[in-house]
């Protein structure tokens, strides 16, 4: 996986002074990683945005400085942001260790078009993304799974997604993935609409009301189909 440069500056007061941080265009943060005190810094948004945007997205691992100081390779572990204009408010960055697998996030992308689709089917995509296990330096952009073969009724499982060497998942559950479901149905219609598109007139007021025949009154269901007395 590509490996993209990064500086920041220390910071030395945690929490207060914030608001007028990111007001100049920094985004608070935190380094942290084993055998080591963690570490207040702050990083240009802009260049966080940028380094994010690349196809590795928040999987990217970077060569993080820290006032002018080389710190090694870390990686975005966790992160904050505006609700409304998804902008960073805070970001932790992660030590890398070479030698130890982590647990990442990585997007599916669907390759081929599905035979069941072409005979009418809908596909369902049950899951996005795919959290998996590997080293960082096997980090995969992106999990390609071909949907050519897939008939109507047929699902792909996660037991059937073959990974790149080296990757795993976290987990033995054996989960949908993909599925081609048939076309939706029209709503069969309702009685009432059916008498309607018949010609015939029906009453209004209570459920269960019947259709009158020509010249008669509808009567509510609980009367309809009784005699008068005598």
């Amino acid at each position: 996986m590509e490996r993209l440069k990064l500086s920041a500056d220390s910071r030395a007061k945690a929490g207060s002074g914030l608001p007028g941080l990111r007001s100049k265009g920094f985004v608070p943060g935190v380094l942290y990683g084993k055998k080591r005190e963690p570490s207040l810094l702050q990083v240009p948004a802009r260049d966080l945005e940028k380094a994010t945007m690349t196809d590795a997205g928040f999987n990217a691992i970077f060569e993080l400085t820290i006032d002018g100081k080389a710190e090694g390779l870390v990686r975005i572990r966790e992160y904050q942001a505006h609700p409304i204009k998804r902008n960073f408010t805070h970001v932790d960055f992660q030590v890398v260790d070479l030698q130890q697998k982590v647990e990442v996030e990585v997007p599916i992308r669907l390759v081929g078009k599905s035979e069941g689709v072409k005979k009418g089917g809908v596909i369902e995509q049950q899951r996005r993304t795919l959290y998996l296990k590997c080293l960082v330096t096997n980090i995969p952009e992106h999990i390609d799974i071909d949907i050519s073969a897939l008939e109507i009724g047929q699902n792909i499982h996660a037991n059937d997604i073959k990974l790149p060497e080296g990757v795993e998942f976290p987990h033995g559950t054996n989960f949908t993935v993909i599925s081609v479901v048939p076309p939706t149905k029209e709503e069969e219609a309702t009685p009432a609409a059916a008498v309607a598109a018949a010609g015939a007139p029906v009453a209004e007021g209570a459920e269960g009301a019947v259709a009158a025949p020509a010249g008669g009154e509808a009567k509510e269901g609980k009367e309809a189909g009784k005699g008068e007395k005598k």
